[in-house]
């Protein structure tokens, strides 16, 4: 059987040991990763890099997104142009996170193309994230929502994006599992829960 190609999506910098955990696990079993940080992306010199990033996806067989800290790069209307927001605003019951398309960050357009083109999603969202993201849905109505400091956010101004963007995949029609893991020590292994 040949090998799948299985495109990892997140930020890079925050997750990078993670990352190369990650590549060395999906080479092991015989697979090939699709990372930007190791140059496996093809970038098409006449286009911006967000929008190869974008194209790449479509030719995975399966995709792995990892959510952390960062909200990462907004994406440039070049790759936004790139997805159809009428089909994907069918796919999820929540899809606040995009309403507002210039907001959205290059790794999660990576993931609407892979929604879009129908490839599978499996979801890891840090332990904290996820615990913040559960403190966001409990007072997102409130007024004193845009006052909090959600601590496993790096930037406030962020974090309902990256927390919208979660709602999307937890309620997308079909393929929304989530798991969330954690990191531990200076020898970062990951839990899934």
């Amino acid at each position: 059987m040949a090998g799948l190609r299985v495109f990892v999506s997140s930020t890079c910098y925050d997750l990078s040991t993670i990352r190369s955990q990650l590549r060395t696990f999906i080479l092991s079993q015989g697979h090939e990763p699709l990372m930007s940080d190791y140059s496996d992306i093809l970038y098409d010199p006449r286009l911006h890099t967000h929008t190869s990033c974008v194209d790449e996806v479509a030719s995975a067989d399966v995709v792995v997104l990892i959510v952390g800290s960062r909200f990462g790069g907004r994406s440039v209307p070049e790759a936004l142009s790139k997805l159809d927001f009428e089909k994907l605003d069918k796919e999820s019951k929540s899809t606040e996170s995009l309403k507002k398309k210039e907001n959205l960050s290059v790794t999660q357009l990576e993931i609407l193309k892979a929604v879009e083109s129908g490839i599978p999603i499996f979801t890891f969202i840090d332990d904290g994230v996820w615990h913040d993201h559960a403190l966001y849905e409990k007072n997102k109505g409130k007024p004193i929502i845009n006052e909090i400091e959600f601590p496993a956010i790096e930037k406030s101004e962020t974090a309902s994006f990256i927390f919208e963007f979660i709602n999307f995949l937890r309620h997308r029609t079909k393929g929304n599992s989530v798991f969330s893991f954690a990191k531990t020590t200076s020898r970062t292994k990951v839990a899934i829960y």
